[in-house]
């Protein structure tokens, strides 16, 4: 799996960390802070990001090495991380809202993934590479994505979990992440709701 090894959040890549951000405000808004799932979370530095507004934040990666890197670098009193899969994992509750960064495009089980989440929460925070504007065939090939989505289907995937994107967000590339309202971006950020 595709990872990043920060030991900080002044190590982790500036437009990762932005996405957070937004999640951050967003839940805060939406006064959906009591518990949240960061699904495919990595080493969790997500996580520990969120944590600082969010009472209870569940992190699953299924990755070992993902999860010794966050005890020993992002561990926080209030994230319980969890190694296991997304799409199998038996979660307790429900969840004021999922984020899930940089994971669909990783996986077979995007679909599985998506009704997974929309069984636990109203709320889901997504964010891909956009088949638009980087296709996934194009060189250099990512090995360690399945797919890149455009933004129809993305919107396909997420109403698979009774998600209806009710906003978009765009980012450039590391040298120009800034958030941006549409879908013209190297990545595309989701915010959808039941």
């Amino acid at each position: 799996m595709e990872r990043i090894h920060p030991t900080s959040f002044d190590e982790v890549r500036v437009d990762h960390l932005m996405r957070y951000q937004l999640a951050r405000e967003l839940l805060v808004e939406l006064k959906t802070t009591s518990r949240v799932l960061d699904a495919g979370c990595g080493i969790g530095y997500g996580a520990a990001f969120l944590s600082d507004v969010v009472d209870d934040v569940v992190a699953i990666d299924m990755s070992v090495e993902a999860e010794e890197w966050h005890y020993q670098y992002f561990t926080r009193p209030n994230v319980e991380y969890i190694r296991g899969n997304v799409t199998s994992f038996p979660y307790e509750g429900r969840f004021d809202a999922v984020v899930c960064f940089e994971f669909l495009e990783h996986v077979h089980e995007a679909v599985d993934a998506v009704r997974k989440f929309g069984k636990h929460s109203d709320l889901l925070i997504c964010s891909t590479p956009n088949e638009l504007v980087r296709p996934h065939k194009m060189p250099p090939i990512n090995e360690f994505h399945v797919r890149h989505y455009t933004p129809d289907e993305f919107s396909e995937l997420l109403a698979e979990g009774g998600f209806q994107v009710r906003q978009w967000f765009n980012q450039g590339n590391i040298s120009n992440p800034d958030l941006r309202p549409g879908t013209d971006g190297k990545f595309i950020i989701a915010v959808a709701s039941k």
